[in-house]
């Protein structure tokens, strides 16, 4: 219980007519002040047998599932049955997987016999099954002399899974440049578009039927079939929690995983997934299809960060002894961290070859800033040189691993997808798989 400000001028008054009394020879002014006081006692002891009475409850209105690193809208929504207005003042709390709303205490009037909605917009920030915490309340006496203390309970879960892709994928076009058709051992070709013939395309291209019609040759163009098996292997470990952006980093890859996963399966490719810390904590065979999409969503909802150490290593023995046939790798962990360095060229080596190892991580702006950022203080020299030592360190592992024939992606937060993509669309162009 808090006293609101009807109580603090009672209690004013009161002390105000107890002084009076004691300093004034009037025997009349004596017990004045027990009028206040008992007017307070009274009207307190009346508004807690009402608050108890008071069937005040609260709900979160959402969707039951949210997506990773993406806005959604919400409220908190304040139910009475009483049968007269409360005044609801209460701290919005969110589990830890969701941005906090903020810190400061937000208050409604719910009406008599009626609900209250307060809306906001929350982020999910980790994976899995998110439990609404109790919502420290308090609630106003209805002679206004006192907040009481309500604890409102929330029966609310809300799933995170990772993000899906928001544009829908335009079909590869082909290459209009007339290349002479190669013999490749196994792959197939299947009718990919009309267009236009260019200078040295093979007669036996030409359609004639469509040539016909438009009156001047037409090229039939075909698609090599290539059926790849891409694995993508996730960083867990301690150093992934720290923040990129909006999200830590492992929130991060999970999102450019899934979202790599729905990029593949059109093409016909196999895509499976690897997560690690000190250990290989999941694993998920490649597969085709949205059954695999959805075996990875599923499994990167039940993981979190671990707080051992990473060691890519392990990871590499386990892929090393799942994958029977060439395949496509996509690493994606801390490349900057030197204490993992030696870990990560031998992880590279032990899968490369056979595999394709892309190698891809953060490559934070903020370091770079401070090695080149101006001295305005006796540390910031200090700083400067430690951040550029960082650079350095980090420029030499990306090459040692560009020497070991793995291509290596280095980009900020709001790249890394980006750049992911195109890698994986340029390797599968040129057939370096």
């Amino acid at each position: 219980m808090h006293f609101a400000q009807r109580a603090y001028v009672l209690l004013m008054l009161t002390a105000v007519l107890a002084v009076a009394g004691i300093w004034s020879s009037e025997p009349g002014l004596l017990d004045l002040w027990r009028i206040p006081a008992a007017l307070l006692l009274i009207g307190l002891a009346y508004e807690g047998f009402l608050i108890r009475k008071a069937a005040v409850t609260a709900d979160v209105e959402t969707a039951p599932r949210a997506f990773l690193g993406r806005e959604q809208t919400a409220a908190f929504a304040f139910h009475n049955e009483s049968s007269r207005a409360v005044s609801v003042e209460y701290a919005p709390v969110t589990p830890v997987g969701v941005e906090p709303v903020g810190t400061a205490t937000r208050k409604v009037v719910t009406p008599a016999g009626g609900a209250k909605r307060d809306p906001f917009t929350l982020l999910a920030t980790r994976l899995g099954l998110q439990t609404w915490p109790v919502v420290p309340a308090r609630l106003l006496g209805p002679l206004g002399l006192a907040w009481w203390t309500r604890d409102l309970h929330l029966d609310v879960r809300i799933a995170v899974a990772p993000d899906t892709l928001k544009t829908v994928r335009g079909r590869p076009r082909g290459n209009p440049a007339g290349a002479r058709p190669r013999r490749v051992i196994g792959a197939g070709s299947e009718l990919h578009q009309l267009r236009g013939y260019v200078q040295g395309d093979p007669p036996a291209r030409i359609d004639w039927k469509a040539t016909a019609r438009a009156h001047q040759l037409v090229t039939r163009e075909f698609s090599e079939d290539q059926h790849l098996d891409v694995l993508v292997a996730i960083d867990a470990g301690r150093f992934s929690r720290v923040r990129a952006g909006r999200l830590d980093r492992f929130g991060l890859y999970a999102n450019v995983a899934a979202r790599f996963a729905e990029i593949v399966i059109p093409n016909d490719d196999r895509i499976g997934m690897i997560v690690f810390a000190d250990r290989p904590l999941a694993v998920c065979a490649p597969d085709r299809g949205l059954p695999a999409v959805m075996r990875i969503r599923r499994t990167l909802e039940q993981l979190s960060v671990q707080s051992a150490e990473s060691d890519p290593l392990a990871a590499a023995i386990r892929i090393r002894g799942m994958l029977k046939h060439r395949s496509l790798i996509v690493l994606l962990t801390d490349i900057d961290d030197t204490s993992v360095a030696d870990q990560l060229v031998r992880a590279v080596r032990l899968l490369a070859p056979p595999h394709l190892v892309v190698v891809a991580g953060i490559h934070s702006p903020e370091i770079s800033e401070l090695a080149r950022s101006e001295a305005h203080g006796w540390k910031d020299p200090w700083v400067a040189l430690a951040a550029q030592e960082h650079e350095d360190r980090a420029e030499s592992q990306r090459a040692l691993l560009r020497r070991l024939g793995a291509p290596v992606i280095a980009a900020s937060e709001e790249l890394l997808e980006k750049r992911v993509l195109a890698q994986y669309e340029s390797l599968r162009r040129s057939r370096r798989v």
